[in-house]
């Protein structure tokens, strides 16, 4: 990953990785990136739906698992992105805060 920068929920043409400066398209990628997660989140909840459905042919099911397949892989990258974020030192003393904050906040078993 280049230095300062965010490597984007998207691909170049020839599927590449894409990045940019801190800020440049920050909320725009944000957008995408819990638009991956939703669309993931409905179409689970729709592909369950089906699956106890008698009327629903074995392609459809073929189709649903694919499409989830595919969800799964584009959530994946979301997750690896944003722990690249997370990893970056200019986070680190945040994510630490917020780390102590939780623990501090939330009872040990």
């Amino acid at each position: 990953m280049p230095q300062n920068t965010r490597r984007l929920p998207w691909t170049g043409p020839n599927g590449e990785a894409e990045y940019a400066a801190p800020g440049e398209v920050d909320d725009y990628a944000d957008a995408e990136e819990a638009h991956v997660i939703n669309t993931a989140r409905n179409d689970a909840r729709y592909a369950l739906s089906m699956v106890d459905r008698p009327d629903v042919s074995p392609e459809e099911l073929r189709n649903l698992v694919r499409m989830l397949v595919d969800h799964v892989v584009c959530v994946g990258r979301v997750a690896d992105m944003r722990e690249e974020r997370l990893s970056d030192p200019a986070y680190g003393p945040a994510v630490r805060a917020i780390e102590k904050a939780l623990r501090t906040a939330l009872p040990t078993r």
